[in-house]
């Protein structure tokens, strides 16, 4: 093609036919325009191909993610909802008698609103993904959002453990050492259960006239509450999160 190019060029400049050469360099000129315009769109071509293969696989690992998160968060909100309620059990006993309630079972409740166990977010992937700066690759904007607002939620979901931490280490233990049996509540746990039967039996008489430990119970449930509502929030933006991903993995 370029060797027929030239062979014309040639031929008009030894006939001298100036009109007919600017002619032909025009036309040659929008040639290599043309040319250069095809390659510049099918390099886009490609950039696009490779940006949505790289999108696709960004978006399978994301939805794996956020399926182990969502799961892992399913178990933290049936365990913190079983504490609360607890709390509400107790709760519900102070200023009563409580002479007819099994003491195992009052260690057991007690016991289970004691546990302060803390979901913890797998979020590796959108960590560095967000750092890497791929997350740009994602087309939707509102899953863009989402995820870089992630560690935000996990913050939001998990803040009042440390609250509830404080309440058990500085005023719920301290007062009941000695008044409500430790070995009995702690055999309760998983793990625990080689552990030998307290050598004492527990006052809860005490405990449920207590003005103090009402108030200290009424607190840690109702920071129990908070959890299970914040939990609740967290999932419906993870389940938001997955749905999107599965959109555009469709689409």
């Amino acid at each position: 093609m370029l060797h027929y190019l030239r062979n014309i060029r040639k031929k008009l400049i030894i006939q001298e036919n100036v009109k007919k050469y600017l002619l032909y360099a025009i036309g040659e000129i929008f040639l290599v325009v043309i040319g250069i315009l095809i390659a510049l769109q099918i390099n886009n071509w490609n950039e696009a191909r490779k940006l949505r293969a790289s999108e696709q696989n960004i978006l399978q690992n994301l939805k794996s993610e956020l399926i182990i998160n969502l799961e892992q968060l399913e178990i933290y909100q049936n365990i913190h909802l079983g504490e609360y309620r607890d709390g509400i059990f107790l709760l519900n006993l102070f200023g009563t008698d409580v002479s007819s309630l099994s003491v195992s079972k009052l260690d057991s409740t007690l016991g289970n609103i004691e546990t302060n166990f803390t979901f913890e977010a797998n979020d590796g992937y959108i960590k560095s993904l967000i750092a890497s700066g791929k997350i740009d690759h994602l087309q939707n904007v509102e899953l863009k959002s989402l995820l870089t607002s992630f560690d935000g939620m996990v913050i939001d979901a998990t803040q009042e453990n440390e609250p509830i931490q404080r309440l058990l280490h500085e005023r719920l233990w301290p007062a009941i050492d000695g008044k409500i049996n430790s070995l009995n509540r702690i055999r309760i746990y998983e793990g625990y259960s080689d552990f030998p039967t307290g050598s004492y039996t527990s006052d809860y008489h005490w405990f449920f006239s207590s003005r103090e430990m009402e108030d200290v119970v009424s607190n840690i449930t109702s920071w129990k509450q908070s959890i299970v509502i914040d939990e609740r929030s967290f999932k419906e933006k993870i389940d938001q999160m997955i749905l999107l991903v599965e959109n555009e993995i469709e689409h």
